[in-house]
């Protein structure tokens, strides 16, 4: 479940990712989004630790499935815009 979940995740934010780009003329500006979303799992197990029992535990899983998610965003679009760096358009 925690890697369908990751993957989910991945598809979800590579997708706003891209439309952000695709939005915006700035050439950094799809890698913005997967920043705040690493920033916001981060503040989610963070918090997860105050809520505790079952529920702190589960949202401590979706946290670090959205970090990891993000951060593997992060890997491929930054890998996207660097083989793009080239291309003259």
């Amino acid at each position: 479940m925690f890697w369908l979940q990751t993957a989910i995740f991945t598809i979800l934010v590579l997708c706003l990712s891209w439309w952000v780009g695709k939005r915006r003329r700035y050439r950094n500006a799809g890698l913005i989004l997967p920043i705040c979303i690493t920033l916001f799992g981060l503040i989610l197990l963070i918090s997860s630790f105050f809520i505790g029992r079952w529920e702190g535990i589960a949202l401590s899983i979706s946290s670090v499935s959205i970090i990891l998610a993000s951060m593997i965003c992060l890997i491929i679009v930054t890998g996207i815009q660097f083989l793009k760096k080239d291309d003259p358009s």
